[in-house]
């Protein structure tokens, strides 16, 4: 043993003295820069610097993501600890949940690599209940993290929570508070500090489709580490659209038979319970989601050859720009009375494989001409007595989803399952009415900023669901589309629909509680926190798959998980809550979670000199209005390509 820790020392001795830089502390402006040494034996390690570095703010602002809710107690002084051998005293509180609490100490413990530390490090929880469990919308995430030293010098870390959920979260903190650096090796943690924390909203969430790319099992997991490394508690899985259908349902085999890409491009049962278990253990809930009535296609037309009618229409149809909105068309044939037996089999389906609570109905961009163009359709509806023009199509609409509600009623054994549908021609004016409001969420995806028609309609039907009372939970595609940027996949043009490209900025800025105000919107604060639960970025994978999802979603969707989380009051630039404080962080953050103990990939955010050098990387504030200039010439430059592509 003495003769490994002389080489580790040999080694160490080695690796430091050829290294020429060190880190120095600006307490000014609490910014960790790196110089030459000014003699072999004076190296500070970045990552001691960075927990050390206070200044005029707490040293945890420069480490930690998301933002806690309080933070008091910090001394900026650090110790050396090993980790790997850290005492571990267990529950204090009993012995509820014990094992997942064991489980959660040695998932941190598998973030640092073996190494040599001077200081004896002992953790401790206080829960009330620390078994594992299934995800709900009364879990209590708030937590209490203290990381003292006593007499001996030895830290003692203390988490305190109710659940769980909060004992994760805590650990997940602690765990941006031991800092292992790359020089040195060695674990640096804060001492003296103490957080109280909790969640702004219930639901923090990524949308991701899985049906237009397929997305393998390997990355989805890959993406719940991301997501729960930021305490995000949701993923919302679009298993299915026009494109393929991968969700191997027991009941209704066929559906993946007919819908998927190829024979191995399924997510079986028992993959499903896999990534469920992965993501129950990290706190998020998986949220699937059966789009309909659009958005159906490939994997519903063995319905004729099962003597069971054409349970979707349109199907492949051309030209395609005249029945749906991107190709493959598809839509459901809601006359056919065989379609809700199926409909309630895989609702039932869907609940065995996901225990959330919530199920998702999808809902969104219904095209009339689809049905239009199908005469068993418009017979059905002139034998009801409804005009064949737009009014008539939004009662079949209305005749569907009622329909379908009562499948997932009997399916789910509940008198009232929470359903979420996207926003669409139903939730606008007073057709929102024919949705009750005790029944489902509205996920919205329209636009809270600009002033084209377009832009205004989307705000005004956001405002209009608000003041009626219905609850929301934000995708707004201005801010939060993750697909958006890219070329046009469907026709010429340098710019996909949604372009330009949403950056992590837009997102973290991404306030709807100043947007409710901004509008005068007519409800009160407190309704205000009482409708919107909270929101999700979104991934739709036309042009995404497994070569480049984790670079799209992170970090943006990291940007929006502290706006979820802590959601600062926006402050001056350069001040907690703008953009400009939050980018030190979540490049430090970005460079953790890439880090081959995390092993999450994202986009690169800088030069890694500017993650090396704090504040060396910000363009000062008298440089605005070059800004404003390189903005205008970026807008000129997008309306030339405009005019050029489609005029």
């Amino acid at each position: 043993m003495l003769t490994l820790l002389l080489l580790w020392i040999t080694l160490f001795g080695s690796v430091c003295g050829s290294f020429p830089y060190t880190w120095n502390c600006n307490a000014t402006s609490s910014a960790c820069t790196r110089e030459l040494k000014a003699a072999e034996d004076s190296f500070t390690p970045q990552s001691k610097c960075k927990l050390e570095c206070v200044g005029a703010s707490a040293a945890s602002t420069r480490v930690l993501w998301p933002l806690p809710k309080e933070v008091s107690g910090n001394s900026g002084k650090t110790s050396v600890v090993n980790v790997v051998d850290l005492g571990y005293t267990g529950n204090t509180a009993n012995d509820i949940g014990a094992d997942d609490l064991d489980a959660l100490i040695e998932d941190f413990k598998s973030k640092y690599s073996s190494s040599v530390g001077d200081v004896e490090m002992n953790v401790a929880f206080e829960v009330e209940n620390g078994a594992l469990a299934d995800f709900t919308d009364t879990s209590d995430e708030s937590y209490e993290l203290t990381i003292s030293t006593d007499e001996q010098g030895a830290v003692n870390v203390k988490i305190k929570a109710a659940s769980y959920f909060g004992a994760r979260h805590g650990v997940e903190t602690l765990s941006q508070l031991a800092l292992q650096d790359p020089v040195d090796k060695k674990t640096y943690i804060l001492n003296g500090i103490k957080i109280a924390d909790s969640p702004s909203y219930l639901w923090r969430g990524l949308s991701v489709d899985t049906s237009r790319n397929y997305i393998s099992p390997a990355v989805i997991t890959k993406i719940l580490d991301g997501l729960a490394a930021a305490k995000m508690n949701t993923l919302h899985w679009h298993l299915s659209d026009s494109h393929s259908f991968p969700y191997v349902s027991s009941t209704v085999p066929q559906l993946s038979e007919y819908g998927a890409y190829l024979p191995d491009k399924v997510y079986s049962p028992s993959t499903v319970s896999d990534i469920v278990k992965h993501a129950k253990k990290r706190g998020i809930r998986i949220v699937p989601e059966l789009d309909a009535p659009a958005h159906v296609g490939y994997g519903w037309q063995w319905g004729k050859a099962n003597e069971k009618g054409d349970l979707v229409v349109c199907l492949g149809k051309e030209p395609w720009t005249d029945y749906c909105l991107e190709p493959p068309c598809g839509q459901m044939n809601v006359v056919n009375q065989d379609l809700y037996p199926v409909l309630k089999d895989i609702y039932k389906d869907l609940k065995d494989s996901f225990p959330s609570k919530w199920f998702h109905m999808g809902g969104d961009e219904v095209n009339f001409n689809c049905w239009k163009s199908e005469k068993s359709i418009t017979d059905y509806m002139k034998s009801n007595g409804w005009s064949t023009d737009d009014r008539g199509f939004m009662k079949l609409w209305d005749y569907y989803q009622k329909k379908a509600y009562q499948q997932l009623q009997g399916a789910r054994s509940e008198d009232k399952p929470k359903a979420i549908l996207w926003s669409s021609r139903m939730t606008e004016g007073d057709d929102l009415l024919l949705l009750d409001k005790e029944n489902y969420v509205i996920q919205f995806w329209g636009s809270t900023k600009g002033d084209s028609a377009e832009e205004q309609k989307y705000k005004k039907q956001l405002k209009n669901m608000l003041e009626k009372g219905y609850r929301e939970i934000m995708s707004n595609h201005n801010e939060l589309y993750l697909d958006c940027g890219f070329g046009a996949w469907v026709g010429a043009g340098p710019n996909n629909w949604c372009s330009p490209f949403k950056s992590w900025h837009q997102a973290y800025m991404s306030d709807i509680r100043e947007w409710v105000k901004e509008e005068e919107v007519d409800i009160s604060e407190d309704k205000v926190k009482e409708l919107i639960l909270g929101g999700e970025t979104a991934i739709w994978t036309e042009q995404t798959s497994d070569s480049d999802i984790l670079y799209k979603v992170f970090p943006r969707t990291w940007a929006y998980a502290e706006r979820l989380w802590s959601n600062p009051s926006k402050g001056k630039p350069g001040e907690v809550g703008s953009w400009e404080e939050a980018e030190e962080r979540l490049s430090h953050f970005a460079s953790l979670m890439n880090s081959e103990k995390r092993g999450v990939p994202s986009n690169t955010m800088k030069p890694e000199f500017c993650l090396q050098n704090d504040g060396k990387c910000v363009l000062e504030s008298k440089s605005s209005s070059a800004n404003q200039v390189i903005h205008s010439v970026n807008v000129i430059i997008i309306l030339a390509d405009f005019v050029h592509w489609f005029f």
